[in-house]
């Protein structure tokens, strides 16, 4: 009977959320799992007596839309933010927002005509490592902030967190006007916050992006790898409790899907007019490492070789088209993250386009491109 399968599919949902969710300590998951598993239960049973109750269709299609829905529930991101409100605590909110440089005020009172500069990071990142490009920007006068955000949410999440602080300072502070400096994937989060009426909180003049993945970019396809790192491999400190509700606090992957190029977020956002009161700036980067012969050869070898490697002759030709287009990687194409063709934007000519990598351009300024990167952007500020 019909009812035994969607028991199954039941069951199948509870199984989903068996994972210690709410709990502070490991100690403390127990109890969670038992009030997961029965709201999943109650959700997959729901499911299957809509489709009972609205289907005049076979046993096995009310089956197989049952067994759609509970898929869908479990891997879109309406089950993601589920899963992060379960461990999500007063302490995780305190780890975002804006923070301001402590003379702020001092510096916008002694000269009022300055913009409050407020730095945006990127991906897996956050403002210490993106620190060292705006020691010229202080050092110049201008009084600075910071805004921090759980980088690999939904970037339309990460957006409005950051209209929201916007319109604080707008509130708090009426007269004075902002200046956003991003890095990365930053620049995404900017505009998504600009570029809506609803979230445009009025009070931005400029906004300068470094190597901006406007059009997305092909290594988000294998950003599953950086999460392993950030969590996983590059970090000493928490045990295994700790880092997996870290990598849950900070998201599971909506950020990296929001940046596969052609994306439903980006095409909706590149679709979108330019904000007409602010005015626009991009640096790209051409220091990536590889060359197109590099790529030629991996390519050739790929062809050759991967037909004949037992688990990866399927995905052979779904690699190949990666490396074809995969211009990120290429010297004089790329940054090593963003290619040069994927962060251009329409209706935006000041483009500046220097010899510098995705990782070191808001780094400690220990080379030319990175010294040029901070005197433009210095220039784009006044």
């Amino acid at each position: 009977m019909i009812s035994q399968t969607l028991r199954r599919w039941a069951l199948f949902a509870a199984l989903l959320s068996m994972l210690p969710m709410g709990a502070t300590s490991a100690d403390d998951a127990t109890s969670e799992v038992a009030i997961a598993a029965d709201a999943a239960v109650h959700l997959a049973l729901k499911v299957a007596d809509d489709v009972e109750a609205t289907s005049s269709d076979s046993e096995e299609s009310k089956v197989l839309a049952v067994s759609q829905a509970v898929v869908r529930e479990a891997t879109d991101y309406s089950f993601r933010r589920w899963l992060r409100t379960r461990v999500w605590d007063e302490e995780d909110e305190a780890r975002y927002g804006m923070t301001f440089d402590d003379d702020w005020e001092t510096k916008a009172a002694a000269n009022p005509k300055l913009p409050l500069v407020v730095l945006v990071h990127g991906y897996n990142s956050n403002p210490l490592k993106n620190a060292a490009v705006m020691e010229p920007v202080r050092k110049a006068g201008y009084p600075c902030a910071t805004f921090a955000y759980p980088n690999d949410w939904e970037i339309t999440e990460s957006a409005a967190r950051l209209s929201q602080r916007l319109k604080e300072i707008a509130a708090e502070h009426p007269n004075q006007r902002l200046a956003i400096v991003t890095h990365s994937m930053g620049g995404l989060v900017a505009r998504a916050c600009l570029e809506n009426a609803e979230l445009d909180p009025g009070n931005v003049d400029r906004l300068v992006m470094i190597a901006p993945p406007t059009h997305g970019t092909m290594l988000a396809h294998v950003a599953v790898a950086t999460d392993v790192w950030e969590h996983w491999l590059g970090r000493s400190e928490g045990g295994g409790w700790t880092r997996w509700r870290d990598s849950v606090i900070d998201g599971l992957g909506e950020a990296a899907d929001d940046m596969v190029p052609g994306s439903p977020f980006l095409t909706e956002l590149n679709a979108r007019p330019r904000n007409p009161k602010v005015r626009y700036a991009i640096f790209l980067g051409t220091s990536a490492k590889v060359t197109d012969g590099e790529v030629k050869w991996m390519r050739t070898a790929l062809q050759e070789t991967g037909g004949r490697c037992p688990g990866f002759r399927d995905c052979t030709g779904r690699v190949d088209n990666l490396l074809a287009d995969m211009e990120e990687l290429v010297e004089g194409k790329g940054d090593g993250v963003v290619a040069l063709k994927r962060g251009r934007l329409d209706g935006v000519d000041d483009v500046v386009i220097l010899p510098f990598g995705h990782l070191n351009c808001t780094g400690v300024c220990d080379c030319e491109a990175v010294e040029q990167l901070q005197s433009e952007l210095l220039a784009r500020l006044k």
